[in-house]
């Protein structure tokens, strides 16, 4: 996801929060003149808070793409991490399989001098 989607994203979260207080606050069983009052106070509180919450929510997003981007870095260091562990593994497999050949190489040269000498 890129940072102006995830940006985006935090700003709709946050409209649709302030929205969601003002429709909670018109629908409240309330006199009319309380809803008013209500929805006056609501309107005061995001014309002064509006601007803070908006801040908030791009440094929100901020630290998010920062956290996707140490998450992908980690994810591209265990990717590499794998590959040379497998290379080793392969190679040390391949030295023990010389190894066991050389090893039954010896033992059969060993074997027909042994029998040479005996003879």
């Amino acid at each position: 996801m890129d940072s102006q989607t995830t940006k985006t994203i935090a700003i709709g979260a946050v409209t649709g929060a302030l929205v969601g207080a003002g429709v909670a606050v018109l629908v409240a069983p309330q006199q009319g003149q309380k809803v008013r009052e209500k929805l006056a106070e609501v309107s005061e509180l995001v014309k002064e808070k509006g601007p803070l919450i908006n801040e908030k929510g791009h440094e929100i997003a901020e630290k998010g793409q920062e956290v996707v981007g140490a998450i992908k870095e980690s994810l591209h260091t265990a990717q590499d991490f794998k590959s040379e562990a497998g290379a080793a593994i392969s190679e040390v497999k391949s030295e023990v399989k010389d190894f066991k050949q050389n090893n039954q190489q010896n033992k059969n040269g060993n074997s027909s001098n042994v029998r040479s000498i005996q003879s």
